[in-house]
């Protein structure tokens, strides 16, 4: 703990802290994220007016609102337009041999929402064209990011990956005071269905998805975790569905029900 800090911060409140987030996440938080803590928790502290980690652990036990804003404030959210091409390239591919009248996506972690506007980028014309009818959920465990994710409004440095005719298409640039923004169009707002999910916790949905998007998720759990997720994962899947990991995951050799179809790619086994 270093002199100069504002509040007192102990590496004891430093854990109970990250307890409380892994018994809610299930985030694994290694001791090096003991100054990201600080930084981010200590803009709660002024925000509540409150004076030390005490008095602010108490309130995050005791208040839900609280403990929301403290899930989204230690939540990690990093995330781009077109991260990772190799995967909208695969999904394209499947896409364009795809006989079926709808496509089930789930993006799960899709924090401030580029991975699933990206994903609707690349395939609305390919679907357009087939008359392929695209459904898409969006999931993330921070309330805070998905609200932004449904307002779609972004940097325009931010869209420098895509050409002219597709900012064009897709995105309506700022004005005004909102000069230097620019905001993807209602039409693929429109097209996602954003809530909020906690993926430690059994989750109810009815239909199965035929791609799922689980990039830069799953290296936040624990083994044991991970791997129930990914059993999940593979329950939800249709049986010649795609799981696209990030590119620092991969799946266990332990769990021989998948396969690797590309990089970071997966579907399940046949049995």
């Amino acid at each position: 703990m270093k002199a100069d800090k504002e509040f007192d911060f102990s590496f004891k409140q430093f854990d109970r802290l990250r307890r409380l987030a892994h018994d809610y996440s299930g985030i694994h938080v290694t001791d090096d994220k003991y100054e990201m803590y600080y930084a981010r928790l200590a803009k709660r502290l002024r925000a509540l007016k409150l004076n030390n980690f005490t008095d602010y652990i108490t309130r995050v036990e005791k208040d839900k609102d609280e403990f929301r804003e403290f899930i989204n404030a230690i939540t990690t959210n990093v995330t781009a337009f077109e991260r990772e091409p190799h995967h909208f390239a695969h999904l394209k591919q499947i896409i364009s041999s795809w006989s079926k009248p709808t496509i089930n996506i789930w993006s799960a972690g899709c924090s401030t929402g580029q991975e699933p506007y990206s994903i609707l980028v690349n395939i609305l014309p390919i679907c357009r064209q087939k008359r392929i009818n695209v459904k898409m959920l969006a999931t993330d465990l921070d309330t805070d990011v998905l609200m932004k994710a449904k307002a779609g409004i972004y940097p325009l440095e931010a869209i420098d990956a895509y050409d002219i005719d597709t900012k064009r298409k897709f995105f309506k640039r700022g004005k005004g005071n909102k000069e230097g923004f620019c905001r993807v169009k209602p039409e693929l707002t429109g097209m996602i269905d954003f809530k909020q999910l906690n993926l430690i916790y059994p989750w109810k949905m009815d239909q199965t998805f035929d791609c799922i998007f689980c990039r830069n998720v799953l290296i936040y759990f624990e083994m044991d975790k991970k791997l129930e997720i990914l059993d999940r994962y593979a329950a939800q899947l249709a049986h010649d569905g795609t799981l696209f990991l990030g590119h620092s995951e991969s799946i266990p050799r332990s769990d021989t029900s998948w396969q690797t179809i590309g990089k970071n790619m997966y579907q399940k086994r046949s049995l």
